[in-house]
Parts: structure tokens; sequence; C-alpha cells
């Protein structure tokens, strides 16, 4: 396990990471860059082009390398598996900001990397939905239909995190 360098206040970093937030800034930029630019397909030279990820703005917030991004609905799920691989590939470049990179992410559930994962994810939302019911927070209309959309979730967060 790679020791985490993760500051969310600025003024707080140690000398050592005297440049710990303009890093963090270069590395919202990198995944930025690395969203939208032409790719490899496996095993071969040719080039993809441009992703269909609008990255809507980078930089650095709380710590965190911040990336705003639309994906099309065309491409939806390709653009997801790009947004994904880019992360990972960050995390792998950036190992001691791994912290700071999954914190900042808009979704981070799509770095899972096993089934239990997912299933905790949407059994944790799924135990939020029924304590709000037996709060009577919400009709049993909408509760059904939000449990449907959540086993939604899950085989799409499925198809995204564990298709090869």
């Amino acid at each position: 396990m790679t020791e985490q360098i993760y500051y969310n206040c600025w003024g707080t970093q140690n000398k050592e990471h005297k440049d710990y937030f303009y890093t963090i800034g270069t590395i919202a930029d990198w995944i930025g860059y690395a969203l939208i630019g032409p790719r490899h397909r496996s095993y071969s030279t040719d080039i993809i082009p441009l992703s269909n990820i609008c990255v809507l703005q980078t930089k650095e917030k709380f710590g965190t390398p911040r990336v705003y991004v639309a994906f099309s609905e065309e491409t939806e799920m390709e653009d997801i598996q790009h947004y994904r691989h880019v992360y990972k590939t960050a995390i792998k470049l950036f190992p001691q900001y791994e912290k700071a990179i999954v914190d900042g992410m808009d979704y981070p559930e799509y770095l899972f990397n096993t089934e239990e994962e997912i299933e905790a994810f949407i059994d944790d939302k799924k135990d939020w939905l029924h304590q709000s019911k037996a709060k009577g927070y919400f009709e049993i209309q909408y509760y059904a239909e939000k449990l449907e959309k959540l086993d939604e979730e899950k085989l799409f967060l499925k198809k995204v995190c564990l298709s090869a």
C-alpha cells in the first residue's frame, strides 16, 4: 500500500509537499486531456479519434483533482469505460495521490473491481431507501420506482466494471 499524500486545505501542507495543490491541479489537467484525447485500440496501432466525453472544467478543489464531464448519449458506455480506464491509469501513475484522485471523482463507483463491491454499494443505497420509507419520507410508488432504478444501476455498473 502506497502512503497517501492528501491535504484538503491550503496552507496545511508541510514543506516536503509545498507544491501539493499545484501538483493536484496538474493531475486534474492530465485527466482532462486524457479523457478527450485520442487513444489506441488494444493490441493495435490504430488510433481511435477523440472521445465523445465533454470535459467541462478541470481544477484543484479542496485538495482533489476535479474534472467535470458530460458523457455522450450515443456512446455512453464506451465513454464511461474510457473514463474508468483514464482514472485507473491516473492512479497507477500517481499512486501516492490515489485517495485525492478518487475523492475528487464524480463517479468513483466506476472503479469497482468486483461484484461484491458493486453489491455493497447498491445495498447501502437500498438501506437508505428502506430507512427513508420506514420514516414516511415518500410514497410507496416512489419507493418502488427507486428500487427498480437501483437494480438497473447494479446491472449497469456490472457492465462498466466487470466487462473486459
